[in-house]
């Protein structure tokens, strides 16, 4: 049978990563060094944005009236899927013990994470799936605090359909930060 291709990535050259890597330890080295506000610093140089970081309540409220019904109505329907789904996959997740010889006792025990944080990644195409299926199995496995991040769009801000994604899928905090923009 032969395979025909509706698109196809062009082959490219392996490059060496040295530069790369050694750009991305520098940040990483600086943002350890200088905290939160040399993390704010590359986030406004990379996202090109000017707005809060975490947003408002008054912010999240105004992204979710810039939606039609329609989309929210359709983003209400894929959580209450999602979140039966996770509800349904967390019961196969037992807590047991069994004795596997005598004295010696194995076992598990599911905790959940006291934090968890997502990235809902919204660059050139904003989706919520990954704002739905993040936020949501965070919640339902019982995670204690929720974060978002997801990239703005510089004079924009993070699409609204996300925002209102993460804050109805529970999440107690979304930050725009996130990606460079092209």
């Amino acid at each position: 049978m032969t395979v025909t291709y509706l698109k196809k990535a062009p082959r490219r050259a392996v490059s060496d990563a040295t530069e790369t890597r050694e750009t991305v330890q520098k940040i990483l080295s600086e943002i350890e060094a200088g905290g939160e506000p040399a993390a704010l610093d590359y986030a406004a140089k990379f996202d090109r944005y000017d707005g809060n970081v975490v947003l408002t309540r008054d912010e999240i409220d105004a992204a979710a009236a810039s939606l039609d019904q329609r989309v929210k109505d359709d983003i209400r329907f894929a959580h209450d899927n999602v979140r039966r789904f996770a509800e349904a996959q967390l019961k196969t997740v037992g807590d047991f013990q069994t004795e596997i010889r005598p004295g010696l006792t194995l076992g598990q025990k599911a905790i959940p994470c006291r934090a968890a944080g997502c990235y809902a990644p919204g660059g050139r195409y904003s989706h919520v799936a990954s704002a739905l299926m993040t936020v949501t199995t965070a919640r339902v496995a019982g995670c204690g605090h929720v974060s978002v991040c997801s990239p703005p769009r510089p004079g924009v801000g993070v699409h609204p359909a996300i925002v209102y994604t993460a804050d109805l899928c529970g999440a107690d905090q979304i930050l725009a930060l996130g990606g460079v923009q092209g």
